[in-house]
Order: structure tokens, then C-alpha cells, then sequence
């Protein structure tokens, strides 16, 4: 796969670079980090992200690469200007959100790198996929160290290892591989200072953020003696706390936290006013083939979907397939 993607990437000139809507730490890591990479191959490498690049994430971005998506200024031609489109951390095109119209409409050859669990990924060229991977930021890691005489400039080097931090949730999760360990001890190695990192990702909340946390654990439900617990957030619960969406990260690991808890679940509104979920799973439930009911996806530990209903309703449906996928797996 990395000598396919390889050769991907050197058939093409210009290229864009997208990863899902509301960008996390792994997407944004495996984009900075490639594109630094064909930078130093002389490619042309652009970066557009929707709907902004989050506050937690810009010190990844020192050089001012990133570009927030913006249809009616800067970004009105964007579908034609690439020769190639690349979707790091996502392999279904409508989960770019705002930038999926332009996706559509590009002359571009549209490919995607993801390790997520999905079916064949469709609406693409060409596909580099690996569900083994820990993270996307793993197979941007694997490809440049791959590359005889390639190395990995500090900027690269800490966007990876901040993409590797993210979906392994610091080391702790379950995909926290020997593979993974050995890449961070290289980017350590390469000047990757890990408290600062940690620091940056994860000690930047605001009041605002504490005081939605507290509220939202307020209204924790328990389920199942215990097994599955949630919170649920709505739009008014945000205005009321001064949030906004951002300041959900990491809110799914609080319930999680809870002894004999073996799903936690975020339910929440988003600002279209549709209903979303993620869900986590501490290590024997398959909350992908949850997720996989209601048209979402991701992990087998990790997965999350979107739906176009009530935030109550969706609550509810969830939460039966929950319960039913608990009683399959842990009997």
C-alpha cells in the first residue's frame, strides 16, 4: 500500500489535502506531516480544513498552512485548482462536510489514506487504506521513513507524533501498539518534546469548557447495572455555558471513567441541528457495528455517527443497539 501511495504521490503536481469535518489531532497531524514531507519533494501542497482548524491543534500549524474553508472567498475555484485530492483520516467523502460539493466537483483524481474499519470506500479513484494502523498519522509516518534518505523535519516530526498521541488517547487505548511506541521513541528522539505536546492537546480548556463537563455529567444515565453510561448535550446546553462544539473533546471519556463501565457514549447536537454520538468501548464490545446501524463507523472501540432526527429519539435508538450489542458480546 505505502509503495502504491507512493507512487500516487509523485505522479502529481499540485495537491490538496482535506480530512473530515471538525478536524481532530490524528487528520491534522497526518496532513501537516505529509505535506511538509512533499514540500521537501518540491510538490505544491495546500491544506483546507472545515469549518476551522481548533484552538487546541494551531500549534501544529507554524507555518500558516492550513487553510479554513471558505466558499464564497477564497476557496470559490477550489475544485479546479488541484491535480490530485487527497482525504487523510476519512474514506467516505460526504464526512468533509462543506467540502464535499467541491470534492464532487473536481477534475482532480480523488484518493483517500485511512485506517478506519469501513467497507470498500467508494466516490474515489484510488484508495490507501490500513485498519491495522493505529493512526493515520502511522502511515504518514511509515511512507516518509519508507523513502530511502527521507527524513522527517521537526515540523513534520511533532505534527506525527501529536497525530499518534490523539487516537491512541495518549498511549492508553488498546490500538497502542509495540509499532507505535517504536515511532514515537523516533520522533522523541528527532526533538519531540511529549509534555508540551500533551500540554498543547490537552490543558488548554476554559472555564466555559469545565462549566459544560460539569453540566453534562450532571445529567450522567446509567444503564445496564452500571455497564453503559452517557451524557448528552444539546445545542441550548452549549449556549448556556458559553461552549461551543470544540469544547466536546474528551467529553466521552468522562463517563468512561466510571468502574464497570464498559460503553460510554456522547450524544450531542450539532450546529445544523443534527443528532451524533460517539461511543467508546473499554475493550469487549463492538461499538462499530453500533455505529455501523446509523450509517457512522470508525473503531471497534472507537466509533461515532450522525443522523438527521431529535437529538431524543436518536438517544434512545442508540441506546438499544447498545444494550443489544452488550448482551451479544458480553452476554
Amino acid at each position: 500500500m505505502l509503495e502504491r501511495l507512493a507512487d500516487f504521490l509523485d505522479r502529481h503536481a499540485k495537491v490538496l489535502l482535506a480530512t473530515h469535518e471538525n478536524p481532530d489531532g490524528d487528520g491534522v497531524g497526518a496532513a501537516v506531516g505529509l505535506a511538509a514531507h512533499l514540500k521537501g519533494r518540491g510538490k505544491t501542497v495546500r491544506i483546507v480544513v472545515t469549518p476551522s482548524l481548533p484552538e487546541n491543534l494551531r500549534f501544529l500549524d507554524p507555518e500558516g498552512w492550513i487553510e479554513a474553508y471558505d466558499p464564497q472567498g477564497a476557496h470559490a475555484d477550489l475544485a479546479a485548482w488541484p491535480d490530485a485530492w487527497l482525504l487523510i483520516d476519512a474514506s467516505e467523502p460526504h464526512r468533509m462536510g462543506p467540502l464535499f460539493g467541491a470534492f464532487q466537483a473536481t477534475t482532480a483524481v480523488r484518493a483517500c489514506l485511512d485506517h478506519h474499519l469501513k467497507d470498500a470506500p467508494k466516490g474515489f479513484d484510488a484508495e490507501f487504506t490500513d485498519p491495522a494502523a493505529s493512526a493515520s498519522a502511522e502511515l504518514v509516518y511509515d511512507l516518509v521513513r519508507s523513502r530511502s534518505g527521507d527524513d522527517l523535519s521537526p515540523l513534520a516530526a511533532q505534527a506525527l507524533y501529536a497525530g499518534l498521541v490523539s487516537d491512541t488517547g495518549n498511549f492508553r487505548h488498546s490500538n497502542s501498539t509495540p509499532k507505535i511506541h517504536r515511532a514515537a521513541a523516533d520522533l522523541i528522539a528527532l526533538g519531540v518534546h511529549p509534555s508540551r505536546t500533551y500540554n498543547a492537546l490537552y490543558q488548554t480548556a476554559t472555564p466555559a469548557k469545565l462549566k459544560l463537563f460539569g453540566r453534562a455529567m450532571g445529567g450522567l444515565q446509567l444503564r445496564d447495572g452500571g455497564r453503559f453510561a452517557y451524557v448528552s448535550v444539546s445545542r441550548a446546553d452549549l449556549a448556556d455555558c458559553g461552549a461551543t462544539h470544540e469544547d466536546l473533546d474528551e467529553l466521552v471519556e468522562e463517563p468512561r471513567k466510571l468502574k464497570g463501565v464498559e460503553v460510554a457514549a456522547l450524544f450531542s447536537e450539532t450546529a445544523d441541528g443534527r443528532a451524533k454520538v460517539s461511543l467508546r468501548s473499554r475493550e469487549a464490545v463492538d461499538v462499530n457495528a453500533v455505529c455501523r446501524q446509523f450509517g457512522g463507523g470508525g473503531h471497534r472501540l472507537a466509533s461515532g455517527a450522525k443522523v438527521s432526527e431529535s437529538l431524543e429519539a436518536f438517544v434512545s435508538q442508540v441506546e438499544a443497539a447498545v444494550l443489544a450489542q452488550m448482551r451479544q458480546d458480553l452476554g
